[in-house]
C-alpha cells in the first residue's frame, strides 16, 4: 500500500518513519531513485530529531534532494513544530512545568545553538506571551532581566517561566544557571513578577528548579 494511500485509510500516524519521508519527497529524481533518496534523509538523521535545525543548504547536499524537496522537508518539520508549540502554548492555556517542559523539549532539542526564551503567565498560570530574550553560541546565552521583566509588565504578567537549552545534551544546571536563577528570583521579586520557574532543557530530557525545590 503507498504511503498517500495509507494516510487516506489509517491517518499520517500510521506510517514508518520512511513511509513519511517518502510522502513528503512524493516521487525521485531522474538521476536518483526515491528509496535512495529516503535512505539517504534516514541514515544522515536516524532519529529524525537533528531534522529540526538542518538548514536547506545542508539537505540539497543528500542525493535526490534539490531545493524544493530540501524546502518541503524543512516547511514540513516546522509546520509540525508551530503545530505542537501552539497546542500547548497558545494564550488562555493554563500550564505547569511538566507540560512546559515537555513542549519546551520537543522544540529546543537538539539546537545547536542556546537560546533563553521567556513564556509570561496570568495569575491562573496561563500563557499570556513568550519572547526569545536571548541567543548565544555553543555553551551560553546571557538574558538581561530588565529586558524580561519589562516585556512581564507590559503583559501586566504575574508570573515568568525561563527556558533555556544545553547544545551539550545534558539538562544538568550549571553554576551559571543557578546564578541566573537568583538573579532573576531576585529582580523578580524587585518588580512584584515571580519567576515561576527556570527549566534547563538538554536532550530529551528537562530540569525544572521547581519541581526540583518539592522533592
Amino acid at each position: 500500500m503507498l504511503p498517500r494511500e495509507k494516510i487516506r485509510q489509517y491517518g499520517a500516524a500510521a506510517l514508518s518513519d520512511e513511509e513519511l519521508v517518502q510522502a513528503l519527497l512524493g516521487f525521485g529524481s531522474a538521476a536518483v531513485p526515491l528509496h535512495q533518496t529516503v535512505a539517504a534523509v534516514l541514515a544522515a538523521y536516524p532519529q529524525l530529531r537533528q531534522l529540526r535545525v538542518a538548514e536547506v543548504a545542508e539537505l540539497q547536499a543528500l542525493p535526490g534532494l534539490g531545493l524544493a524537496k530540501a524546502c518541503v522537508l524543512s516547511a514540513a518539520i516546522e509546520l509540525g513544530m508551530r503545530v505542537q508549540r501552539r497546542q500547548v502554548l497558545r494564550q488562555g492555556t493554563a500550564v505547569s512545568s511538566a507540560t512546559l517542559g515537555a513542549a519546551m523539549v520537543a522544540r529546543l532539542a537538539g539546537r545547536s545553538q542556546e537560546v533563553i526564551h521567556a513564556i509570561f503567565l496570568d495569575v491562573q498560570q496561563a500563557v499570556i506571551g513568550e519572547r526569545e530574550v536571548a541567543r548565544g553560541g555553543l555553551d551560553r546565552a546571557v538574558a538581561d532581566p530588565r529586558v524580561v521583566f519589562r516585556a512581564a509588565l507590559l503583559l501586566n504578567a504575574a508570573g515568568v517561566v525561563l527556558v533555556h537549552n544545553h547544545p551539550s545534551g545534558r539538562a544538568t544546571p550549571s553554576a551559571l544557571d543557578d546564578a541566573m536563577t537568583d538573579r532573576f528570583q531576585a529582580a523578580g521579586l524587585a518588580v512584584g513578577v515571580l519567576l515561576v520557574d527556570h527549566l534547563v532543557i538538554g536532550g530529551d530530557n528537562y530540569y525544572s528548579y521547581h519541581l526540583a525545590k518539592k522533592v
